[in-house]
């Protein structure tokens, strides 16, 4: 587990859920974890909202000023540098595709002069709509890359059709995962798999294992 962990991702990829769990999972290890809600273009689904399990399960949160309110805008009042002197690990979630990851070029020397304690993980859903397929997904990734200015060094496969997520789209997103990652020459860092009813199933050998905590309003 790297100091700075940047989460990045195509809309609706799960890239809150899985920074979520990732700091949650590196509290329980004894590890001191701020998340970093660095979200400026959607005001839904993010980690700004899940204050109250962060701080029963030991993690720190540093969102926008307004986040969560009717006066919700796109302003980052945080220094990330800051954050990092304070001598815990960060785990930064973005917003989606290239519009979400603008705000990270900002600290884009910051982060190049702290590469080895970085990783920046590229979530992929290809359950989404644009990243069906490792070419559609590259392309989105590039875009972000290109954002930001900064390059993404592993692949987070999050294929999942929410509650209706089986073995068929799990052992389908593995192959395109596959792909992307041959394609691209990065890494897959994890596979993930929910847990949910239909996925009890499944052989859970090989995969992160995933707790969802933001959930649609009509689940």
């Amino acid at each position: 587990m790297k100091k700075i962990t940047v989460i990045a991702g195509h809309y609706g990829s799960g890239k809150s859920t899985f920074a979520a769990n990732y700091a949650i999972d590196m509290a329980a290890k004894g590890e001191a974890v701020t998340v970093v809600d660095m979200d400026t273009v959607n005001p839904y689904y993010r980690t700004a909202d899940l204050g109250d399990i962060f701080e029963k399960n030991g993690v720190k949160l540093a969102a926008p000023r307004y986040a969560g309110t009717n006066l919700d805008v796109p302003i980052l009042d945080f220094d990330i540098p800051a954050l990092y002197a304070e001598g815990r690990s960060l785990v930064i979630d973005l917003g989606g595709d290239d519009a979400g990851a603008y705000p990270l070029g900002k600290f884009r020397q910051f982060i190049d002069l702290h590469r080895d304690e970085c990783d920046i993980l590229y979530v992929v859903n290809f359950c989404r709509f644009l990243t069906h397929n490792a070419e559609e997904a590259e392309e989105i990734l590039r875009e972000i890359e290109r954002a930001c200015g900064l390059s993404a060094t592993g692949i987070v496969n999050n294929s999942n059709l929410g509650f209706e997520t089986d073995s068929e789209i799990i052992g389908s997103g593995r192959l395109k995962a596959e792909k992307i990652s041959a394609l691209t020459g990065l890494p897959v860092f994890c596979h993930t798999l929910p847990r949910i009813p239909s996925c009890e199933g499944i052989d859970r050998e090989g995969y992160y294992p995933l707790t969802v905590y933001i959930k649609n309003v009509w689940n």
